[in-house]
């Protein structure tokens, strides 16, 4: 008796044993995930970029939505082309999921009432809330019209010219304004972006 079922018994324990390791390779852990704010420009030229990381390193194949709050999705500029107010991606084996987001206007969650203007799931998971900034700060609500312009380029001039911080004028979400952020916006504003 004891031969007859010691080998499926074996096999059952380390099923057992393997099952929450393989389980919890899939689980995505905020802290080790990189999660910006979502940034977007009228042409959708501006990739938004998040890696998404379990305790078993990048996860694959992860499915990755942003889901703007009524606030956040009545206060920004989107183009007739784009989805909203949830966008999908899913992650590739490095664990990053990219968008390409045609909208504009920025979404600081401290000002917005509520506090929350996107919130980002992985797998049905809510992960992180975050704002959201764009080269179109001066966009319409609920546009179109939505385009980088020359009054978007004036509002970013004194922040790079001073390095100072302004939450919609950091375009990478490094916490301050500067050269990267220059960088980023200068092919907007040189193409005059907008909305297909």
């Amino acid at each position: 008796m004891g031969r007859r079922y010691g080998i499926p018994f074996m096999v059952l324990a380390l099923g057992l044993l393997v099952a929450p390791v393989v389980a919890m390779a899939g689980v995505p852990d905020p802290a080790l995930s990189t999660i910006p704010n979502v940034v977007g420009s009228p042409d959708g030229l501006m990739a938004y970029k998040v890696t998404i990381v379990g305790s078993s390193g990048p996860i694959d194949s992860a499915n990755v939505t942003l889901v703007w709050s009524t606030e956040g999705n009545n206060a920004t500029c989107w183009c007739t082309a784009q989805n909203h107010p949830s966008v999908s991606a899913s992650t590739n084996p490095s664990g990053v999921a990219q968008f390409n987001l045609r909208l504009g206007r920025c979404l600081n969650p401290a000002t917005i009432a509520g506090g929350v203007a996107v919130e980002v799931f992985v797998n049905s998971i809510k992960i992180k809330e975050v704002g959201q900034v764009s080269p179109d700060v001066v966009g319409v609500p609920l546009g179109p019209p939505c385009n980088v312009a020359l009054n978007d380029a004036v509002q970013f001039t004194s922040p790079l010219a001073t390095n100072t911080y302004g939450f919609c004028f950091d375009l990478n979400s490094d916490g301050s304004v500067g050269l990267i952020d220059a960088v980023a916006l200068t092919p907007p504003v040189a193409a005059a972006a907008s909305c297909p």
